[in-house]
């Protein structure tokens, strides 16, 4: 498992409980997410085959790692399953 940085992560939770993340579209393929940040709109999309996320910020394009707004989504995932 991928270490989280507590900024990263606690960021994540933040977005996730002021309800920024909004499922946009579920295929059978994927699932795409809208997560409003406080400058912009940040697009995530979760491979379902694969089973892997994709962000389209600065963060996740240089590192490849999760970034806050991947984990909100997964958070949203995890929850909108316990409904």
């Amino acid at each position: 498992m991928v270490k989280i940085s507590k900024k990263t992560e606690m960021k994540g939770y933040w977005l996730f409980k002021q309800g920024k993340v909004k499922m946009d579209l579920e295929t059978d393929k994927r699932v795409h997410f809208v997560v409003k940040s406080k400058d912009r709109d940040h697009f995530v999309i979760f491979d379902k085959k694969k089973k892997k996320f994709s962000c389209d910020c600065e963060f996740f394009s240089l590192h490849q790692k999760t970034c806050s707004h991947i984990l909100a989504s997964k958070i949203w995932l995890k929850k909108s399953k316990n409904k």
